[in-house]
């Protein structure tokens, strides 16, 4: 259990990580984002990736693909994605040697911006992710640059939805999380995750809800256990920034295996 120390260093990392200043890379890269995520583009495109017929290649030559990109929205880094996903499976793995799937969940997580490849804009692969059809709250990223989303003041705090209708039911901006949340459904027999862990993946980016407090009034008792879990994972994927960006092989050796382990065989992206 963490002492009080402990804790407020955690909350001094915290405020030296994810700084948000205006006329840098990243407020251009949200504005674009937030001008043309509305619910339409969103429907859009979950009716083009609800059929995964763009490539097959195994989760290993994904992982290699994230050599090739570095995330436009994220003031903390700027090497390669693929670095990034080894710090956040070796933060897990420090502190839960035993939890495999834990560590892959955090080995892949971002697996998801080979969207990049597929001729994807950085704005529909990363950047935090926001509910469309219902109120922006304010603590969104860069909320003044919402004025120019189409759905901006369209909709009030419940906008479309019922409360408790679960947050599998709600649009939210579309990216790396529920494009790898929708790769890991439809490949389900080809690998051993299981949907706690599929869940943590397609939540992680939503900060306005497992670090805000927004949208709690959508949730379902499933939610509450989803929420748990993203807020441990958030953990290690936000503090793992900090750590040695000099991966040594024998640590990719560790994941390879482990990836082995848990994927059968080629996915179907």
């Amino acid at each position: 259990m963490e002492n009080q120390n402990d804790l407020t260093e955690n909350v001094k990392k915290k405020q030296m990580l994810r700084t948000y200043n205006i006329n840098t890379p990243q407020y251009y890269f949200y504005k674009e984002m937030h001008k043309n995520q509305s619910i339409d583009y969103v429907k859009e495109k979950q009716k083009q990736y609800s059929i995964l017929n763009n490539r097959k290649m195994d989760i290993h030559k994904a992982l290699s693909l994230l050599d090739e990109y570095i995330d436009p929205s994220d003031p903390d880094v700027d090497e390669e994605n693929s670095i990034h996903a080894y710090q956040t499976a070796e933060r897990i793995r420090k502190k839960y040697p035993e939890n495999k799937q834990l560590q892959i969940t955090g080995l892949i997580h971002d697996l998801g911006k080979v969207l990049f490849s597929l001729g994807e804009p950085s704005w529909c692969v990363v950047g935090d992710t926001y509910v469309l059809g219902c109120e922006f709250p304010e603590c969104i990223v860069y909320y003044d640059t919402l004025k120019e989303n189409p759905d901006f003041k369209k909709y009030d705090k419940n906008g479309i939805y019922k409360e408790g209708c679960g947050l599998d039911t709600l649009y939210i901006s579309f990216g790396h999380d529920e494009y790898l949340y929708k790769v890991l459904q439809h490949n389900s027999g080809k690998h051993k995750l299981e949907t706690k862990f599929l869940d943590i993946i397609r939540y992680h980016s939503l900060y306005p809800w497992h670090t805000g407090g927004e949208y709690r009034q959508f949730m379902n008792e499933k939610d509450e256990e989803t929420l748990k879990n993203v807020n441990m994972f958030n953990e290690f994927d936000l503090y793992s920034k900090e750590d040695d960006t000099d991966i040594d092989e024998s640590v990719k050796q560790y994941y390879k295996s482990l990836l082995d382990e848990y994927f059968l065989d080629e996915l179907e992206w």
